[in-house]
């Protein structure tokens, strides 16, 4: 099933470059026909906030590969300059495709917020404005935390954008912009009504709130909220390969869905196929990666070919592959995580990562050492979740990004675009 996010042009317009603050044109006056009146205005607005995350520079090609190959799993195979920085772990502020990630965050956000805006205003129901506030609020939350994980401190806007003065925002450190998350997540927790994977629902909520707080160190909240989705009616998919040409199975909590049409696609297979296959092998894995693999784990079967590439996307011509931001996989390995950091349970924390290792054709492990089990876990979130945008995420979380990678703590966030700099008085 595909749920196209349209672009929209209700309630805001975007430059087509980059280069200003926040990627957003001020909006002095917003023509009636344009504005939210109705609960069909409002459903196309949030609309337009999911589709603001499928840009190439987010979800749909640019935080992959950051992600990716400023890590030991990937390289860049292809001739983009500003793809080397991240490689090398030395990214300008003036690489362009920084400013394109910093931006698209900023244009859901201004989305959620302009939608946000105007829903106090409509003639519905406090159960309906609760409920899609609810969902509005999820997704300003996701894009902050994209952010902060990317940025460190950043600015934190609330409001729409009306005028150029609201473009000059001074930076709040992250504890605040993890303070907002937090409220954004606590409002929205238990009261989204959609069960469709494709847009927020509660179990998304409830994913997050997981993640944040294992990186907070409040492990006894990441294990509860872990527990809440394990327990709920999703299950993984006893194939791992049937993952990635199955959309909305099983173990799905949240992905954006894209389609082949030109506006509506990712280029996600178009990067990591090779040359030979018609593909630019901008990112490519690294045969560390490829080695550390079990012999038996299927999961090495998803990197092929005499030039390996990754064929988790493999819509090269049409850009349609689905992508996902959470699946259930995840939670068995952030709970066995958040125990073993507070020295819990031993069975329960093998007992999560043989679920994961069995359903990948492994033999279980039977490790009695916190230290060995979470090494472990590092590893099942390599070989689960590679080129799914997750490991540089993960080594900067457990602090192996210094051994692993080489880095010093400065580089453990990416520098503000130098137009959003030299753009932005407050933060010159």
């Amino acid at each position: 099933m595909k749920i196209r996010y349209y672009f929209l042009i209700v309630l805001f317009t975007v430059l087509s470059s980059c280069n200003d603050m926040l990627d957003l044109q001020p909006m002095d006056s917003i023509p009636e026909e344009l504005a939210i009146r109705n609960e069909t205005d409002l459903k196309n607005a949030i609309l337009g906030c999911y589709d603001a995350m499928q840009s190439d520079s987010y979800y749909g090609r640019g935080l992959l590969i950051f992600n990716e190959i400023g890590t030991d799993n990937a390289y860049n195979g292809g001739s983009i300059i500003e793809f080397g920085q991240i490689n090398n772990n030395n990214v300008l502020a003036d690489n362009s495709y920084l400013d394109g990630l910093w931006a698209a965050p900023y244009i859901a956000i201004n989305r959620c917020n302009t939608a946000i805006y105007y829903l106090e205003n409509l003639d519905l129901s406090e159960d309906k404005k609760n409920t899609y506030l609810a969902e509005i609020l999820f997704i300003r939350a996701l894009n902050y935390y994209n952010l902060t994980r990317l940025f460190k401190d950043v600015p934190l806007k609330l409001e729409p954008t009306f005028s150029e003065g609201d473009l000059n925002i001074p930076l709040s450190t992250q504890s605040v912009i993890y303070a907002q998350i937090m409220a954004d997540l606590d409002f929205a927790n238990t009261k989204i009504k959609n069960t469709n994977p494709f847009t927020a629902t509660d179990l998304a909520v409830k994913t997050i709130l997981a993640k944040i707080h294992l990186e907070l160190g409040n492990y006894n909240n990441a294990i509860n909220y872990a527990d809440s989705v394990i327990a709920s009616n999703k299950k993984l998919v006893d194939n791992y390969s049937s993952l990635y040409n199955t959309e909305g199975n099983t173990e799905s909590i949240f992905e954006l869905s894209y389609t082949d049409i030109i506006s509506d696609k990712n280029r996600l297979a178009e990067y990591c196929f090779p040359s030979e296959l018609k593909g630019r092998y901008e990112i490519a894995p690294e045969t560390n990666l490829l080695n550390s693999f079990e012999p038996d784990d299927i999961r090495r079967s998803v990197f092929l070919g005499p030039t390996p590439y990754c064929n988790k996307y493999e819509n090269i011509t049409g850009g349609s592959d689905n992508v996902y931001i959470f699946r259930l996989a995840e939670l068995y390995l952030l709970r066995a995580e958040a125990r073993a950091m507070q020295n819990g349970n031993i069975t329960f924390i093998r007992n999560d990562i043989n679920t994961i290792r069995n359903r990948a054709g492994l033999d279980s492990i039977f490790g009695n050492s916190y230290s060995e089990l979470l090494t472990i876990i590092e590893e099942e979130r390599r070989h689960e979740f590679a080129f799914e945008g997750h490991r540089w995420f993960d080594l900067i979380r457990t602090g192996k990004a210094d051994d692993i990678l080489g880095i010093t703590e400065d580089k453990y966030y990416f520098p503000i675009p130098i137009s959003e700099v030299n753009s932005n008085d407050e933060i010159n």
